[in-house]
């Protein structure tokens, strides 16, 4: 399906890996100006994500943008708009929380959760909408998880941080909506990313099991049995990008092999 995406300039946060570099990728296959937002730009995986967006036909600006960092964030927005004009597109993408009970987690991981998963997701939206109100028209697609669907266990910080950016997604839907502006949730269940090798290998540490029964524990509940590979998720968000999608905005959309098996 042709999406006409071309020369249209999208903001990919968390770049550098897993989903956020497939996306990255996916966008620039469609002829996406892709603004690579990472917190070193010169880094080697930086500089292979931006060498790769050129090779699969699109344009890309290595940007420097720490999600901690409220100033980084307007920054780098800013500097994208100089550069390019504004932003049609922004793929939300934060590093996903520490795993654990929620016993366990201490007030300064629940303190990071919050301001990587909803405060910088926060100020990422407040400095796109100007952009794109001034481009009459927009996509935000936020990057949650499984989570907001069906509750994780020992996921706490992953399913609570990301259960208030649906909030944040569905309330700003509405009132953005006349502006064209649309703004939609993605929900991951367990992908083929390094994330998933992370989170693989502590359940195997903190449940003393080998990593296959680790593995076992993760993929049980999804159907296909299997994990997704990241460009499941870049092609869903890539149409969701278009304006092939625009009759769709503040909705949920579980890519996650049928794990969330709710209405």
């Amino acid at each position: 399906m042709e999406l006409d995406l071309a020369g249209r300039v999208a903001l990919v946060t968390a770049a550098s890996r897993g989903l956020g570099r497939a996306c990255a990728l996916e966008l620039a296959r469609e002829g996406m100006r892709v603004a690579v937002a990472v917190r070193d730009p010169d880094s080697p995986q930086a500089r292979e994500v931006c060498a790769a967006v050129e090779a699969a036909g699109g344009s890309a600006l290595p940007l420097a943008l720490d999600l901690a960092d409220g100033d980084s964030i307007r920054d780098g927005v800013e500097e994208v708009v100089e550069r390019w004009g504004g932003i049609r597109v922004l793929v939300a993408n934060a590093p996903g929380p520490a795993p654990g009970p929620f016993e366990a987690l201490t007030d300064a991981q629940w303190a990071d959760a919050l301001d990587l998963n909803v405060r910088a997701m926060v100020t990422l939206t407040r400095a796109v909408l100007g952009p794109m109100r001034a481009a009459r028209g927009g996509r935000i697609v936020y990057i949650a998880t499984t989570g907001v669907k069906t509750a994780q266990p020992e996921m706490v910080l992953s399913n609570a941080t990301r259960l208030a950016l649906v909030g944040i997604a569905k309330t700003v839907s509405i009132e953005v909506g006349a502006d064209d502006i649309l703004v939609n949730v993605v929900a991951p269940g367990p992908f083929d990313t390094d994330r998933m090798t992370e989170l693989i290998d502590d359940t195997a540490a903190r449940m003393g099991v080998d990593r296959a029964a680790a593995e076992r524990i993760w993929l049980d509940e999804v159907p296909l049995g299997r994990a997704g590979r990241p460009e499941d998720l870049a092609s869903v968000v890539a149409l969701l990008a278009s304006d092939r999608c625009s009759f769709i905005t503040g909705t949920v959309i579980p890519i996650d092999g049928g794990k969330a098996r709710t209405y």
